[in-house]
């Protein structure tokens, strides 16, 4: 057999091979697919139980809750793969406890009831907060954002001197009360108001807190006190392994022991807090006030992070703005902006009614 006999039959071979060799990879590859919707659902499975038998107590759990609607929607995109596998009933049924999970928790959101109220019902009073990471955002469009709100009351956090010093020439007239307590940290906190401001004062919940603010409204002849809060987030907060909410909860709970029960008026509470709203903290504000986005809201909400500009193509994962009210109003809408102004975060509007009766008890 000569050599240009013997190379032809090697070509020969291997090409024939070469339909084989695609197989087996293919069915490697789907084996690995297959491995990967068990352990996927396996997980998810034993967090929701941590979750019900541990709780927060352990950091990891406390890490996931922030996540909860994205386990779900990995559990339906696994549980559809999963149909094409010889073990569909057992790989699909894995991703069931998630997602069902998630229809108890966010139902109400994806099919809502409508609103609680009207504006026929008492004063309109349309307010949100935004965090408009002065640091780095740029001053300009961060007013064009503020001046697009168009609301009666805008809570401010991450205020810097540039951003403060701009929205005071600019904007004056537009909101003629205003509390600004810029930082060259940029953590600084403010309010804008269409409304005469009758008290303003900064505070820390902890020694070494972000600035946050405390003000009284004068609206329609009813004295309406504002907060607007800034507690800090996480401590690795990408990190499960090392996620620390400590002191995120510490401030939140001196907010509201030290400071929030002892409102009796109509009370407002504007701010960027760094939670989930699966987190425990998030239920310990929530049963002293409501929550206008979960009252009058629809979808998911998720305000962080909000990048524009290069990495505007990444959709906001999280909802850790909020706008809470006290009963002596009623929520007729709520929603996330459309636009973050170069921020990190999109601001929370909310359509909110003082209800007259309840406001003069």
């Amino acid at each position: 057999m000569n050599i240009e006999h013997a190379a032809g039959l090697s070509d020969a071979v291997q090409t024939a091979d070469q339909p084989g060799f695609a197989r087996r990879v293919w069915l490697a590859a789907w084996n690995l697919a297959q491995t990967g919707i068990l352990l996927y659902g396996l997980f998810v499975t034993g967090y929701l139980l941590a979750r019900l038998l541990i709780g927060e107590r352990w950091n990891m759990v406390a890490f996931a809750n922030n996540f909860v609607p994205w386990w779900a929607l990995g559990g339906l995109i696994a549980g559809g793969i999963a149909l094409f596998s010889r073990w569909r009933w057992l790989l699909a049924a894995l991703q069931v406890p998630g997602v069902i999970v998630f229809v108890i928790l966010y139902g109400g959101l994806l099919w809502p009831e409508g609103s609680k109220a009207t504006s026929g019902d008492g004063v309109p009073l349309t307010v949100a907060t935004y965090n408009m990471l002065s640091g780095v955002s740029d001053p300009a469009r961060v007013l064009n954002v503020i001046t697009a709100l168009d609301t009666d009351v805008i809570g401010l956090q991450e205020l810097g001197p540039v951003h403060s010093d701009l929205i005071e020439a600019a904007l004056a007239d537009e909101y003629p009360y205003r509390a600004l307590y810029p930082r060259v940290s940029v953590y600084g906190v403010g309010l804008l108001s269409r409304y005469p401001v009758l008290e303003k004062n900064i505070f820390l919940p902890l020694p070494d807190s972000m600035p946050h603010l405390r003000a009284v409204l004068n609206v329609g002849g009813v004295p309406v006190t504002i907060y607007v809060v800034h507690p800090s987030p996480p401590g690795a907060a990408f990190s499960p392994l090392t996620y620390s909410d400590d002191k995120r909860n510490a401030e939140i709970t001196s907010l509201r022991e030290t400071y929030l029960t002892g409102e009796n008026g109509p009370l407002l509470v504007l701010g960027d807090f760094n939670m989930s709203d699966q987190s425990d903290i998030y239920r310990s504000i929530d049963h002293l006030l409501n929550d206008a986005f979960c009252e009058a809201g629809y979808g998911m909400g998720f305000t962080f992070p909000a990048w524009s500009g290069a990495s505007g193509m990444i959709p906001p994962l999280l909802r850790i703005d909020y706008v809470w009210y006290s009963d002596h109003f009623a929520a007729v809408n709520a929603y996330p902006g459309h636009d973050s102004g170069t921020s990190d975060h999109l601001p929370v509007i909310a359509e909110l009614v003082l209800i007259e009766e309840t406001a003069n008890q």
